[in-house]
């Protein structure tokens, strides 16, 4: 379909563009804007029409280098630069950055660079006109240029100056002019841009990575997603393919198939999910007639009506479209961060230091071997691919293993179980050893945020807990919660965690709580289940979460109590936030009312740190203001 649009704009521009030399600036502009204006119309059409993200990008990509090409050859030849047609005298005219990548979404910057063969800044007056000529056109025509004019020697100075810029050099493309002084330049680039500092600029995109992933507040599933800067954004996918050239001289998925870093089936569902991203960004793009990243709540709507979404109403419209996003998101992040490990790159802590796993030298923590699998470098790692066909329970036991061990999941383990979760049937749920597992799992306060984080991103938590599993990139279509109900879930989760080791005064009081309750299993399997009823649209989400936590004690086969502790906090984790903010706290009655559903110490003492959880997960953490701790 690409190359059929690329030969209808060629068969057009040789119509449309035929200058006969004796053409005024005034009149070119008028012919390019003319043709700009139908071939921008059909790439819109195509768009409308369903055409894919990499597609509508790529079709404006083939117009732009036409009207540049153009633009370019008259401008040289007009200025007798040029002694034969397409080889300007040493200058050249390179695309870079998104640009010369071959993607241009609708209102994107056009980055050029303008590369001449002198030895220095100052260039022969002529070439400054030829290059006024193109800006000025382009300028007139309505694009929004970025540019540079550069000698080699300027642009390998400001590349080692700049990783910003080294960045944008790196997928340069040669448009028109000379192509000898494109290839000098690409053969300095490289002997002097990239041989002998690759780890000076992994280091750098890593730790840059990890800056704009704490922007982004580290998740995924954010209420309003930024589609080319959040986690799992197009910059994500992008960022690893120049780690890969810089690690392994590698700038495509399908080479790092070839290697034996990327699986086929996940370099599938990595491409998908960047054609999806590139998509969005383009409607965006149209919706807002500009440069725009930024989804909101009412452009998320737009954006599920352009995309032609079945559900009848246009906020469940919006929620599938929306899970769909945060389906290819979180598989680009799960997927480039799996292919980092797997060539050992340096991985960014949360103090922003450095730890390498066998990307610097370093002593190697000792192997251990246990139970069909061993640990190496921080990871657990299989000793067979059938480990968990000879022992379905294994798939539950890892996770202890890496709670117990401080270990992580290796990629290949985190893609084998992937492809076992047909293994966790009903039997499997049922099954005594399993549940015993998952309880001493949510048994170590403080431990078990990390590893139920871990069990989502395989999928693994949700085979086995189908009622937390139907939350997954779930939309909260309400202000109050930042995130999807899986995130907000594990947030929650990973509060209580907190709380075992917080030494903040105003804390203290929730610490002690937390510390002196004898089964914490039942309190995160609450936290677990406390929003399970948001998938079911019901009116009381609290009341479908309870007969979903009803379902899952009865599995579990917790005791009587446990499963009366369970029910109450689940069915009243709103009583305590409600009461206090709604309710007249001077008036007894109130006091009697609350005091009679509560019923004991221990379920109060355990509503009061759950309470305080579920405030702390809803946003970024400063939900839990001193008004609330006051009340």
């Amino acid at each position: 379909m690409i190359k059929t649009h690329l030969s209808k704009i060629l068969a057009s521009a040789e119509r449309r563009l035929a200058l006969t030399g004796r053409e005024s600036d005034g009149e070119k502009l008028l012919l390019y804007q003319k043709f700009i204006k139908i071939e921008e119309h059909r790439i819109r059409l195509r768009h409308n029409a369903g055409a894919g993200g990499r597609e509508n990008v790529a079709m404006r990509v083939d117009l732009m280098d036409i009207v540049l090409r153009h633009i370019f050859s008259n401008a040289v030849k007009a200025l007798g630069l040029s002694k034969t047609p397409g080889d300007g005298e040493r200058l050249s005219l390179v695309a870079i950055g998104g640009y010369g990548r071959g993607e241009l979404n609708p209102f994107s910057d056009v980055d050029i660079m303008f590369l001449h063969g002198g030895s220095g800044v100052a260039i022969e007056k002529s070439t400054s006109s030829a290059i006024e000529k193109v800006l000025y056109m382009l300028w007139d025509i309505g694009f929004k240029v970025g540019h540079s004019t550069r000698s080699i020697k300027s642009a390998i100075q400001q590349a080692n100056d700049d990783m910003l810029s080294k960045t944008s050099l790196l997928e340069s493309r040669l448009l028109a002019g000379s192509a000898s002084l494109f290839a000098d330049f690409q053969e300095t680039f490289i002997h002097k841009c990239v041989q002998g500092k690759e780890d000076e600029y992994i280091l750098w995109r890593l730790k840059s990575q990890h800056e704009r992933h704490l922007k982004m507040d580290n998740t995924v599933f954010v209420q309003e997603p930024n589609v080319k800067s959040g986690v799992g954004g197009l910059r994500d996918y992008q960022s690893l393919l120049w780690l890969t050239y810089f690690k392994q001289g590698i700038l495509s998925t399908a080479k790092l198939v070839e290697e034996g870093l990327l699986p086929g089936r996940e370099r599938k569902h990595l491409e998908n999910a960047y054609d999806f991203l590139l998509r969005v960004r383009s409607e965006l793009h149209y919706q807002y007639k500009r440069a725009n990243d930024s989804m909101t709540l009412f452009t998320q709507g737009q954006i599920a009506n352009a995309f032609a979404y079945p559900q009848r109403n246009i906020l469940r419209r919006s929620e599938a479209f929306m899970r769909d996003y945060y389906q290819h998101a979180r598989n680009i992040y799960i997927i480039t961060k799996n292919v980092s490990q797997r060539m050992s790159l340096p991985v960014v802590n949360e103090d922003k230091a450095p730890r390498i796993f066998n990307f610097l030298a370093r002593r190697k923590p000792a192997r251990e071997d246990f139970d069909g699998f061993y640990s190496e470098n921080g990871l657990i790692h299989m000793v067979s691919k059938d480990v968990f066909d000879k022992d379905p329970q294994r798939l539950m036991r890892i996770f202890l293993h890496a709670q117990n061990r401080q270990l992580a999941l290796s990629p290949q383990v985190s893609q084998l179980i992937r492809r076992r979760l047909r293994l966790i049937d009903r039997t499997y749920q049922y099954s005594r050893a399993a549940r015993q597992t998952f309880s001493t799992i949510l048994s170590k306060k403080g431990q078990v945020g990390r590893v139920l984080r871990m069990m989502h991103e395989v999928d693994f938590l949700g085979a086995y807990i189908p009622e937390f599993g139907q939350l997954t990139c779930l939309v909260q279509h309400e202000f109050y919660h930042r995130y999807t109900a899986d995130e907000h879930t594990l947030r929650v989760i990973e509060q209580l965690d907190l709380l075992i080791d917080t030494e903040e005064k105003k804390m203290s009081g929730y610490r002690r709580l937390f510390e002196k309750l004898e089964d914490p299993y039942v309190l995160y399997l609450a936290a677990l289940l406390h929003d399970s009823g948001r998938a079911s649209n019901a009116a009381n989400h609290s009341d479908a979460s309870t007969l979903f936590a009803q379902k899952v004690a009865r599995r579990l086969q917790l005791r009587p109590e446990q499963r009366r502790h369970l029910i109450f906090l689940v069915d009243s984790h709103t009583l305590l936030s409600h009461t206090a903010q709604r309710r007249n706290l001077d008036d007894s009655a109130t006091i009697a009312e609350f005091a009679g559903i509560v019923g004991s110490r221990l379920n109060l003492d355990a509503l009061m740190v759950l309470t305080l959880a579920d405030g702390q997960g809803t946003t970024d953490g400063t939900a839990w203001s001193d008004w609330k701790e006051t009340l």
